[in-house]
């Protein structure tokens, strides 16, 4: 795709109703000229993403999994993440792992954490077209996937990295930029080559000042659907109060 900055269509390529006021289609086109200028700097910047320099190959981690069925508990396997990047029948190389904040002791993620993977679960299997995906957390295995099965975590790989040392090593264990938590979210980017993984990318949020969830913001639809409503996001963070009223369970 290229990168080329492209110029606004006609405003008519975005409805509004035939009785808006003036005021409003002078300042819905105002708003759209400021949307299309946004739209061509996203795609500046991830073409500037896509084209960073290659990272470090980085040392063999070993991780425990279970089955992929989280109604079993065995078997359960010991793999690396050059394993899970070049695994699947289309033949990819790239994985991209969200790092969930579960720590060693942890019975359930995060809310945030928890909102994030119902939204990758949701579309694991159009991504998966395009990359190996995977959530990687410090919790030992079986808490990990007692938890998944609760929140019907069913299209998404869970890898616990309890015996080693990749939360510390990727920066998303008692990170700075949150130090008040034993485990940090983020999400990261690999690439097999020729048996060992190279690390490409990662993205962490914005834990300073007023924009607390800024930062991975665009990598889920929620706050994207908050900001397009009159309320926008106002002092909302994401909690555990709505699972009783869609399923009847309580985390």
């Amino acid at each position: 795709m290229s990168t080329q900055t492209q110029t606004i269509p006609d405003p008519a390529f975005h409805k509004w109703p035939a009785s808006a006021s003036n005021d409003y289609v002078a300042a819905r086109r105002d708003l759209l000229e400021k949307e299309w200028a946004l739209r061509n700097q996203i795609e500046e910047v991830a073409a500037q993403r896509r084209a960073l320099p290659a990272g470090p190959i980085l040392p063999t981690y070993t991780f425990e999994e279970g089955p992929w069925d989280l109604n079993s508990s065995s078997p359960t396997q010991k793999v690396t993440l050059a394993d899970v990047a070049k695994s699947g029948e289309l033949g990819h190389k790239t994985l991209v792992v969200y790092h969930m904040m579960m720590g060693e002791n942890a019975t359930k993620a995060c809310p945030a954490c928890s909102m994030f993977v119902d939204g990758l679960n949701g579309v694991a299997k159009h991504l998966s077209q395009h990359f190996n995906l995977a959530v990687i957390a410090k919790a030992p295995l079986p808490a990990i996937r007692t938890y998944a099965l609760k929140r019907g975590w069913h299209n998404l790989r869970f890898l616990s990295s309890f015996d080693n040392t990749f939360n510390k090593d990727m920066g998303v264990e008692a990170p700075e930029w949150i130090s008040d938590m034993p485990q940090g979210p983020g999400m990261s980017v690999f690439r097999y080559e020729d048996g060992q993984i190279r690390f490409l990318y990662q993205t962490t949020p914005h834990f300073a000042g007023p924009e607390v969830i800024r930062g991975m913001d665009l990598l889920t639809p929620v706050w994207n659907m908050l900001d397009i409503t009159p309320e926008g996001r106002g002092d909302w963070n994401p909690g555990f109060d709505y699972v009783e009223k869609w399923d009847g369970v309580k985390f």
